[in-house]
């Protein structure tokens, strides 16, 4: 596996501070970690930052299948080294999350497109811990011309809780992409291959043998296996296991001027996702519902320098595609279809002067669009908002060689074609979860958004470090559609605050 250690960037091209302080910097060192092409091109050779940080989330506006409360410590790592023909990207992610009053989900690692899974009404509370980390890497084949380069990505997160029905889920997932590429003056051409394995084991079991009966007197203790979007079925204790398969191809391109810079990227990859159970008194297992889902994605990252003005856009595409071959009620049949767009643009524009104090001034937008629908329920959703906002940012530099800079960026989530079809009242799903997430998604709400960041090389010796801090905050301006039967009504606030030390060098 590829990760970065501290001690690798001692020497570097371009003063840390500058590169993670400036958000225009950080987006070209972040898309350099992630696009082979870009990291060819790029001009940071050896830069690296480590944090530790800590999150809360908190509030009642949210949808029925995510936490009131949350928690979470994390340490983060990440860089770019450069060693003789070698460029090297990486990074590592520990984070432990604790949260509180999380229903109608038992899944380790949230997947959104997915119609197999655990759920139960009873609320609790939640243990997670999530590592992932992974790298690119590229070597000069032949100098300045043909290069090899080969990414990796690791993950591997758990989940359990003490509250009856216990979920204990362990998740693995593992992506490689070797790619080739070709340089010509200042532009590499790039072509990839996307291959990834997965697995997940979910076992679920009861404490007390008066929950463990499914019966109605206690109705939230029913574990629900979930084979679509609208049928379940009552399971009780045991346990599923799920294999994924992906595949696909990307290209990249990436041009550094000297006063212009562009990288792009195109990815296609095919999930497959298999879900078996286990039969009673038996170590087999049978399938019980397989997930096809496509994947096209595009994103560009580009910006020109017009005298003491530096202009970046920034711009990314998601259109995902797919259906279900469902074993447990239909026989092998396509039964559930999914779709999701997702649309993300920002433009910047920052005011380098030679002063202590720079202006950047921002527009950004987001499109986000989701439809799921289940023919042998008869059920279906859309749930869809857009969200223009803007963004300020002040940066200053101070005399002892400390800089901070603070920025608030405000918008509005407006709904876009919400609705849903349901046949009958008396649907669980449909009350517990698509009905509640209706009236989140068709509200329409506030968001704000506030970072504040010191850099000091005062705290550690020769050691670039600060504090960051970071707060998003959404308020529902007016509540969406509530139907009578829904089991939730979201409320009118949340708010997500983070805090970490962080260390550049």
């Amino acid at each position: 596996m590829l990760t970065v250690s501290a001690g690798a960037f001692a020497q570097q091209q371009n003063p840390a501070d500058t590169v993670y302080l400036f958000s225009q910097n950080a987006r070209q060192l972040q898309e350099a970690q992630q696009n082979a092409a870009a990291l060819i091109t790029t001009q940071y050779n050896d830069v690296s930052t480590l944090s530790l940080a800590y999150n809360l989330q908190n509030g009642h506006f949210r949808t029925s299948q995510t936490a009131e409360k949350g928690r979470e410590a994390s340490f983060k790592s990440s860089g770019i080294s450069t060693l003789g023909r070698f460029k090297v990207a990486g990074y590592f992610n520990f984070v432990r999350t604790w949260q509180d009053s999380l229903a109608w989900t038992m899944q380790g690692y949230t997947d959104e497109a997915t119609p197999y899974y655990f759920a139960a009404g009873k609320a609790g509370k939640y243990d997670r811990l999530n590592y992932n980390f992974g790298g690119l890497v590229s070597y000069s084949l032949i100098k300045d011309k043909l290069y090899l380069a080969a990414g990796v990505t690791y993950l591997y997160n758990t989940a359990s809780r003490s509250v009856d029905p216990r979920p204990s889920v362990q998740t693995f997932q593992l992506n490689i992409t070797p790619q080739i590429l070709y340089k010509t003056g200042k532009q590499v051409f790039g072509a990839a291959l996307n291959l990834g394995y997965g697995k997940e084991q979910n076992n679920v079991a009861y404490r007390n043998l008066d929950y463990a009966g499914q019966s109605q007197t206690y109705a939230d203790r029913i574990n629900y296996l979930v084979i679509g979007y609208g049928l379940t079925t009552p399971y009780g204790a045991g346990s599923f296991r799920r294999k994924n398969d992906v595949s696909g191809f990307g290209l990249n391109y990436a041009y550094n001027g000297s006063n212009a810079y562009l990288s792009t990227a195109l990815n296609y990859t095919h999930n497959y996702q298999d879900n078996f159970i286990s039969l009673d008194a038996s170590k087999e297992r049978n399938r019980y519902g397989i997930l096809r889902l496509n994947n096209y994605s595009g994103k560009i990252l580009t910006g020109v320098k017009r005298g003491n003005y530096h202009h970046q856009l920034q711009a990314s595409a998601l259109w995902q595609k797919g259906y279900d071959n469902n074993y447990y009620e239909v026989a092998g049949l396509s039964n559930y279809k999914y779709s999701h767009q997702n649309v993300n643009v920002s433009y910047s524009v920052l005011k380098a002067s030679a002063s202590a104090q720079k202006t950047e001034l921002g527009l950004n937008f987001i499109y986000d669009n989701v439809s799921k629908r289940d023919i042998g329920s008869s059920i279906s959703s859309t749930f869809g908002y857009v969200q223009p906002g803007l963004n300020g940012t002040i940066y200053s530099s101070f005399k002892n060689n400390s800089r901070l800079a603070l920025s608030l960026s405000p918008g509005v989530r407006l709904p876009v074609g919400n609705e849903v079809k349901v046949p009958v009242t008396t649907n669980v799903f449909a009350n517990n979860i698509i009905y509640p997430d209706l009236t989140y998604w068709s509200s329409t709400a506030g968001v704000l958004g506030f970072n504040a960041r010191y850099i000091t090389p005062h705290i550690l010796k020769n050691v670039n470090s600060g504090i960051s801090f970071n707060a998003n905050y959404i308020n529902a301006l007016s509540l969406g559609t509530n139907y009578q039967t829904g089991k939730f009504i979201p409320g009118k606030q949340r708010i997500d605050l983070t805090l970490s030390f962080d260390m550049y060098f």
